[in-house]
């Protein structure tokens, strides 16, 4: 059994000493960084990334859908070509393989909650319950709470309390059991924990402003909403970077491989290439930017917090010029690239190189963080 709650304890906190790695197993590629901790300093020791595209005969940078002993295949030699041999491990579970939801209940005692909530659960769970792992825990209550107003005249309504209720498919769970056992990775060692905690500890710190997270990924963009220091929504949306590559090639008549490294040299800046890459861009980002939209205003109308930052992570913030894109659709919002290497000391002549790829590997420095804390 996975214990999801602890994937949230003592986020912004680490406590353990010695090595510990993060791996992130995408749609498109693997990512591991090891970390250890030095005079109470997050230290980074490696990192390093393998495409899976060529392993299921696609192009490098598209969206893959690999058996178990495949990825396991791919896991060992990044880690053998990078010198890792992990002790402790951390392995990220895909937001699109779990759930994850925000339910308002009553606030009674935890006797009382935890009998409500199987019940509450159906109402998210597509499946039957004995198919997930599930878990939950009560949200520190807001500073400021839901907007609302009681018709005149009527009781006051009982006091309301969030619990997060997460769950994850028991099939999932017994996937990443195969990849860790057919990597010879210990097991003792080794926790999971759902991508999007992993990349609000690498990027977050301690800020308490309402903040949206876009992690653009190949095949897919999640979306998490942070107010307080506190996830408070969640969403997944089934448009990634490779959408942009694809739609590239097709408007250009050229080879997927050709349009990626179009997107990736160019971006939406600069020359006459530029101008093609930002039509498409421009386009297929509108998709994701007006759901995230729609998605910050529904909170600020319910919760009357306004999104004060947008933070984009994942391979699709590597696009040049995303931000100004990103801009236009959260007027009056700070929009950053995401760095979570900057969590990390690492030696000079690794910085000009970890600031390239650094959105991308999010999820990976979370979880190696998330190490250090056990």
């Amino acid at each position: 059994m996975v214990s999801i709650k602890e994937s949230v304890a003592n986020i912004f906190s680490s406590a353990h000493k010695g090595s510990s790695v993060g791996i992130d197993i995408g749609a498109s590629s693997i990512k591991i960084v090891e970390v250890e901790k030095v005079d109470e300093r997050a230290v980074l020791k490696n990192y390093g990334e393998i495409s899976l595209g060529p392993r299921a005969n696609v192009s490098a940078g598209q969206a893959t859908s690999l058996p178990p002993e495949s990825i396991a295949a791919a896991l060992s030699d990044l880690l053998q070509e990078a010198a890792i041999s992990p002790r402790h491990t951390s392995f990220a579970i895909p937001f699109s393989a779990s759930l994850l939801s925000v339910a308002e209940l009553p606030d009674v005692g935890s006797k009382e909650l935890e009998s409500m909530i199987p019940i509450e659960a159906r109402r998210y769970i597509p499946v039957p319950l004995s198919e997930v792992s599930l878990d939950w825990w009560v949200l520190p209550k807001r500073k400021l709470g839901p907007k609302s107003v009681a018709p005149a005249g009527t009781p006051t309504s009982l006091a309301k309390t969030e619990v997060i209720i997460a769950a994850i498919h028991n099939e999932v769970i017994k996937k990443y059991e195969v990849i860790r056992d057919s990597t010879h990775i210990a097991g003792n060692a080794t926790h999971f924990e759902i991508e999007i905690f992993s990349t609000l500890r690498a990027i977050i710190g301690r800020d308490l402003s309402a903040i949206m997270v876009i992690d653009i990924g190949a095949g897919s963009t999640k979306l998490s909403l942070v107010d307080e220091g506190i996830v408070r929504g969640s969403h997944v949306i089934s448009v990634g970077g490779q959408d942009i590559t694809l739609a590239l090639s097709k408007s250009l008549a050229i080879p997927f491989e050709k349009a990626e490294e179009i997107k990736c040299r160019i971006g939406v800046l600069g020359g006459e290439e530029g101008r093609d890459v930002a039509t498409v861009a421009e386009l297929i980002l509108a998709n994701i930017l007006s759901e995230a939209a729609h998605f910050a205003e529904n909170y600020e109308h319910k919760y009357g917090s306004k999104v004060s930052k947008v933070i984009l992570v994942g391979g699709g913030a590597l696009l040049q010029g995303i931000e100004k894109v990103v801009e236009q659709h959260f007027s009056g919002v700070t929009v950053e690239i995401g760095d979570p290497f900057a969590r990390l000391d690492a030696p000079a002549y690794f910085v000009r190189t970890l600031k390239s790829l650094s959105p991308s590997f999010a999820v990976a420095v979370g979880l190696a963080l998330k190490g250090l804390e056990e």
